[in-house]
């Protein structure tokens, strides 16, 4: 290739003139909690799983397939996310999460919410799968 060609694809510039510049400062009239902390949100994403679960519209066999679901997911979640971020925080390498939250205070969120969700799928399993 040479160096026009290498000019005109945009490979050879420093500057990308594809994209507006970034504004650092923000927008003042978007909410600062706007951002959903990276664990809370996968578990968000979980939730969804175990709503496929609740509803009434579902049959029985895919609702258990939900479950089973729903429990791989969060045994991953906390063989692997959880442990990850209890093994930074032990090693002191735990950084604020990426909204400026403190690793314990997450942690804490974590706790609360699984539970809440466990529960919610003891519920299903009890009320709407078993026999």
């Amino acid at each position: 290739m040479d160096v026009d060609n290498l000019l005109d694809s945009g490979l050879g510039r420093d500057f990308d003139d594809d994209f507006e510049p970034f504004d650092t400062a923000g927008d003042a009239d978007l909410p600062e909690e706007r951002f959903l902390d990276r664990e809370l949100s996968w578990l968000a994403f979980n939730q969804r799983v175990l709503e496929l679960a609740e509803d009434p519209a579902t049959p029985v066999l895919e609702r258990t397939n939900f479950l089973a679901i729903f429990a791989s997911n969060l045994d991953e979640f906390f063989m692997v996310r959880v442990a990850g971020l209890k093994r930074r925080i032990l090693t002191g390498l735990a950084l604020p999460s990426n909204i400026g939250r403190a690793p314990h205070d997450v942690l804490d969120d974590i706790s609360r919410r699984a539970h809440e969700l466990q529960e919610r799928h003891a519920a299903v399993y009890q009320s709407l799968v078993s026999p």
